[in-house]
């Protein structure tokens, strides 16, 4: 059994709701040091809501949440959140500010570089291709080595096999330095041999 010393967060017969309707209940897991947790399950059952109430984004319908002491998180939806008028570099800097990450000018240089955006580095934002703008997106991700829990909503998706292959080894890393992630995904995930749990969500109103 694993120890509260070993774990990052747990949940107990949680619950969440979405525009007033619930649409999970009574779920249970529990995230180890360097593991992850997939959520699937179909459009509706509530992966994005779950997701945004482990970040303390929203608040549970019931149940129990809890996080290690002094836990930094970093979540990242589905939506890129990306300001169109800004550059490449400016919006990963400003990204990195909002989510109190690392912002000096080599830790930004260094992340555009490992997503292969370097050479758009001075390009406005709004030119990018969607696979583009999700790997800008989620060049946050190098610089929250210290944000021991990611959240990541559909990180995949709009990616090319070079864009998965990075998010792959970020995440790698990251587990393996003592992180955990939690993250949704209708793709099928080439994981590493890390432990891994797959935790599948069903809508609320099928279960009742």
């Amino acid at each position: 059994m694993t120890s509260e010393a070993e774990l990052l967060l747990r949940i107990r017969d949680l619950g969440c709701e979405r525009g007033g309707r619930v649409v999970c209940r009574g779920q249970n897991l529990a995230l180890a040091v360097g593991g992850s947790i997939w959520l699937r399950g179909r459009n509706g059952s509530g992966k994005t809501s779950l997701l945004r109430v482990l970040a303390g984004l929203a608040r549970p319908t019931g149940g129990e949440l809890w996080r290690a002491p002094r836990l930094a998180s970093l979540f990242i939806g589905h939506q890129n959140a990306l300001k169109d008028d800004l550059s490449v570099a400016e919006n990963l800097r400003f990204l990195a500010c909002l989510c109190a990450l690392d912002d000096s000018p080599v830790a930004i240089d260094q992340a555009l570089r490992t997503w292969g955006l370097w050479s758009r580095r001075a390009q406005a934002t709004r030119a990018l291709s969607q696979g583009l703008r999700r790997r800008l997106a989620l060049a946050r991700l190098s610089l929250a080595e210290h944000q021991r829990l990611w959240l990541l909503d559909e990180p995949f998706d709009a990616l090319d096999d070079e864009g998965m292959a990075t998010l792959s080894g970020q995440l790698y890393a990251h587990r393996t330095r003592g992180g955990g992630c939690v993250l949704s995904s209708h793709l099928p995930l080439r994981f590493d041999s890390l432990p891994q749990l797959e935790h599948w969500l069903e809508p609320a109103e099928v279960r009742a």
